[in-house]
């Protein structure tokens, strides 16, 4: 056993110039439990302290955080106590070597510090020691129960702090319990709770690779969540891109079918070609103006003959184009009318009616899609001062508008 210590001392300090070296004080609070060969056990041990000494080497044996360690220690063990039956007073003073392997983990990096959970196994050999009964004092090294190595299996939590590149303090604290490799006459068990202090040494070649490596990865991380949030502005840029695309189709969709619309229009009033009609386009509207006396005599709301062949022709034209609302607006002149109660209101409202009505003749337009508006004179388009212009302002507005509601769908999603 001694043998396989040596050698593991030798594989330390031939590693040591490789990764990470470790070297540790502190203290150990330690208690026995020990029986003799009748089966007795000791009452009354109490603990007592004692110092600690570690040199260790660390290397990572994952990218992550997990660590195998090899150590050598110097460990301090003893108890205290008392039989009261016997009058007897009795103290233990041991000092043991040992070697070890273990496994370190790293679960938390807030910043320089690192804290890491730890696990090891140590072989352990008596160096010398001492049992005080009473005034005796009796050596222990070669006796039975103290001749056989022991094993001790620890585990515990500590915190870490870098310094600088490659220097590193830490704090740890371990609990362990100890037992014989070899059967003994008595049975020795050992309780230990180890608190330390210690400094960690990068003395690899390569000593800065590891933060390097933690460097890159914080890098990758960022351009990840970049990349992330450079996908989502492409997809949601992709998306606009789409909506532009389908707007635009829809905006030369209706436009085509306005210039269609129009063309139609003309077609259908000719007979007022030359006379005071105007076609035009108003926004999203189109917009044609008739001169009452197209339509209507002087004073009547009845429409004449020479325009129900015209607004026949329209109403085709309506009937084929279903997405169309229809307003038909009446306007007057400022010079009200003499002996009666009808008002300008009231004549142009009646003559908006007489169209929607002939237009409603026509069973294949939906109703829905006509509506009638007295405006009277108070839309004027010219100065009512003037004979000219009082005739510019008794007019007939066919307003056409095209129903968008596919348009506003796309907008507002």
């Amino acid at each position: 056993m001694k043998k396989i210590a040596i050698l593991m001392l030798i594989f330390i300090t031939s590693l040591a110039t490789s990764q990470e070296l470790a070297l540790e004080v502190g203290k150990t609070i330690s208690s026995f439990d020990y029986e003799d060969s009748s089966g007795n056990k000791l009452e009354n041990i109490h603990p007592s302290n004692h110092t600690y000494l570690g040199l260790g080497y660390r290397k990572s044996i994952s990218a992550e955080a997990l660590f195998l360690t090899l150590n050598a220690s110097y460990s301090g063990y003893g108890s205290i106590g008392s039989d009261k039956a016997l009058d007897n007073y009795f103290e233990w003073d041991l000092s043991y070597v040992g070697v070890g392997v273990g496994l370190d983990y790293e679960f938390y990096k807030p910043g320089d510090f690192t804290f890491f959970i730890k696990g090891l196994g140590n072989a352990e050999f008596l160096v010398q020691g001492t049992q005080t009964l009473n005034n005796q004092v009796y050596s222990l090294p070669g006796e039975a129960d103290f001749n056989t190595a022991i094993y001790t299996i620890r585990g515990g939590l500590g915190v870490q702090y870098e310094i600088s590149k490659g220097l590193s303090v830490f704090n740890q604290y371990t609990y362990g319990f100890s037992g014989t490799f070899k059967e003994i006459e008595g049975k020795l068990k050992i309780n230990s709770h180890n608190v330390g202090l210690g400094i960690l040494i990068d003395v690899s070649k390569n000593s800065y690779k590891r933060k390097e490596f933690e460097n890159y990865k914080v890098q990758l991380e960022e351009l990840k969540n970049e990349t992330n949030v450079n996908t989502e502005t492409i997809k949601s840029l992709q998306q606009k891109l789409e909506v532009k695309e389908a707007l635009e189709k829809e905006i030369d969709k209706k436009n085509n079918e306005i210039n269609m619309l129009k063309s139609s229009i003309h077609n259908a009033l000719y007979t007022y070609k030359g006379k005071d009609l105007k076609i035009e386009d108003r926004q999203d509207k189109v917009l044609i103006t008739l001169d009452t006396s197209l339509v209507f005599d002087s004073g009547s709301t009845e429409i004449n003959n020479e325009s129900k062949k015209a607004l026949q022709d329209l109403s085709d034209i309506l009937a084929k184009n279903p997405d169309v609302s229809v307003c038909i607006e009446g306007h007057t002149d400022n010079v009200p009318f003499i002996n009666s109660k009808l008002t300008n209101r009231d004549l142009s409202l009646q003559r908006a009616t007489a169209i929607v009505d002939k237009l409603s003749e026509n069973q294949n337009i939906n109703p829905e899609n006509l509506v009638a508006a007295g405006i009277g004179e108070f839309d004027p388009i010219a100065d009512n001062s003037t004979e000219e212009g009082r005739a510019k302002n008794r007019r007939i507005e066919i307003v056409l508008i095209p129903k968008l509601e596919n348009l506003k769908d796309l907008i507002k999603n």
